[in-house]
């Protein structure tokens, strides 16, 4: 590697605000291919997820071509493979993106709990990763290599607990959260400390296991303590359950929950029930500012039907590495280099930038579920 271009990647990263010209210039990568490996959850029970995340890095492949993205003039290539929700999927991915020689950053997986086991791989070979949904606390301090443009739980959750308790002046509370996952374990611990600090009393906590489908005996259990609110820490498909079944037992106590709730399919899964729930979020569909407008319209005239805030965060993701690429970078090192020294990033999430622990530097906003999607909450 030429030693005049990490520095000159951090003059212009320090330097740099940008913002999408919709014209590409000519950079020092102009005319080379980068290849960007993808690891998402496609398929299984996060497919939720990962399939918004896949489209969104489809759509920045067109983008790149198109100048939209301004990659420097470089080829820019994101490719996705499906690691099907399965931890060891994720793991032999990252071992092939790390090893094959033309892979200079991986961006994904989709769950902190495969991040879990796939970032020390890319420690080991100290090789650059960006998380693009993995919001458990610790995921950054797996390596220097290893960062995220999703907003920790930890850096959400206290704003959702704080606006929830102005307006609704709640005095108890009761958890129901996976403890056999690291995301939503994460969710029951955060909320747990969260509600405790602002003087919520927890009448209960409830857990379930990842994959379980009746959960009305600890809802019951809940009901009996008669909270003001209930915190869910779930992934999708049993957020969704336990939202429904909540409703069918006449539950009546507000509900919020942690990025997993966090999907526009939310209501037509749920149902009505859903409607009202809270949901602290780096993102949403509805902001006005321009660059956030036209990927909305892009995407939702491309996929019939609007992103959610996985498809944001990997096309932000995109955006960031295509930054870093028309400023040079195309190797391992580079994009290390090039990400350690961002300072403002124009994206669809907005401006962001990565703080010394690598974690985005952002704010959340807070949504409420309503019918087919989410509205802000106030």
């Amino acid at each position: 590697m030429n030693r005049n271009t990490v520095p000159a990647l951090a003059l212009l990263a320090i330097a740099a605000l940008v913002a999408p010209s919709g014209a590409a210039s000519k950079g020092p990568a102009a005319g080379k291919t980068v290849h960007v490996g993808v690891i998402a959850d496609v398929t299984g029970g996060a497919g939720v997820y990962g399939t918004p995340q896949k489209n969104a890095y489809e759509l920045a492949n067109e983008d790149v071509k198109s100048g939209k993205i301004d990659a420097g003039g470089a080829n820019l290539v994101f490719d996705v493979q499906d690691s099907a929700t399965d931890p060891a999927q994720a793991v032999n991915l990252m071992q092939k993106f790390t090893t094959d020689g033309q892979t200079p950053i991986v961006l994904g997986p989709t769950l902190s709990g495969e991040a879990f086991r796939a970032f020390p791989i890319a420690k080991a070979a100290n090789f650059p990763v960006m998380g693009t949904s993995t919001t458990a606390e610790g995921v950054t301090a797996i390596g220097p290599t290893v960062f995220r443009d999703s907003l920790a739980e930890s850096q959400v959750i206290p704003t959702t607990v704080k606006r929830t308790h102005d307006k609704w002046h709640y005095k108890t509370a009761a958890i129901i959260y996976g403890d056999d996952n690291a995301f939503t374990k994460t969710d029951g611990d955060v909320f747990a400390r969260e509600l405790k600090a602002a003087g919520i009393d927890v009448v209960d906590t409830e857990t379930f296991h990842i994959k379980d489908t009746d959960f009305q005996a600890a809802l019951t259990r809940i009901e009996s303590k008669h909270p003001d609110v209930i915190a869910i820490g779930a992934l999708f498909p049993e957020a969704t359950k336990i939202i429904q079944q909540a409703g069918k037992l006449g539950i009546k106590a507000h509900m919020m929950g942690g990025n997993g709730l966090n999907s526009p399919e939310m209501y037509s899964v749920a149902g009505p029930a859903a409607q009202g729930t809270v949901v602290g979020a780096a993102w949403f569909s509805g902001a006005i500012y321009p660059s956030n407008v036209d990927f909305v319209k892009h995407y939702t005239a491309k996929y019939g039907k609007g992103p959610d805030q996985f498809a944001a965060q990997s096309y932000a993701a995109a955006q960031i590495v295509a930054f870093l690429v028309a400023r040079g970078a195309t190797t391992k090192d580079e994009m290390t280099a090039g990400l350690k020294n961002v300072r403002v990033i124009q994206t669809v999430l907005g401006p962001i930038g990565f703080d010394p622990n690598r974690d985005v530097k952002s704010s959340p906003v807070i949504l409420s579920i309503v019918k087919d999607g989410f509205a802000y909450f106030h």
